[in-house]
């Protein structure tokens, strides 16, 4: 049993498990942000955020979820030590986030249309969600 925990250990550095937890937040992050500019835009209030508009979300999520950890990978965004994160990681951040932002104008198009706050609130918020999850653990180191 001891000799299948070490094997286990080994298999599984330090920097995967960071990778693994980032990605469920990704996730998480990604779908967040585009279905809270969608609230925010009708007043926090899901009652009144017209069908369509839930429905094209939901349609496009799966796909744009997909979408965003694979562009997140090519852009190394899982493999830098966020100890030492610097403006070449917020710059991948940032191109990352442009890309994704481009893919949701063309997928939803396809799949219903939705309010312009959508958008730019989607963006901005998972821009800001993805740069407080990869810098606040040097932030965290900086501020002791």
């Amino acid at each position: 049993m001891k000799k299948i925990t070490e094997t286990l250990n080994r298999r599984i550095e330090h920097w995967q498990m960071i990778a693994a937890v980032l990605i469920i937040y990704d996730i998480m992050a990604v779908n967040i942000s585009y279905f809270f500019a969608l609230l925010f835009r009708f007043d926090l209030a899901y009652n009144s955020v017209p069908r369509n508009y839930i429905e094209a979300f939901y349609k496009f999520a799966p796909y744009y979820t997909v979408f965003c950890i694979i562009v997140f990978s090519l852009l190394k965004l899982y493999r830098s030590l966020w100890r030492y994160a610097s403006l070449y990681e917020l710059i991948r951040i940032v191109i990352a986030c442009f890309i994704t932002l481009g893919f949701q104008l063309i997928g939803i198009y396809f799949v219903g249309r939705m309010p312009i706050l959508y958008y730019a609130g989607g963006f901005t918020t998972q821009l800001i969600l993805l740069v407080a999850a990869r810098f606040g653990y040097r932030f965290i180191l900086l501020m002791r």
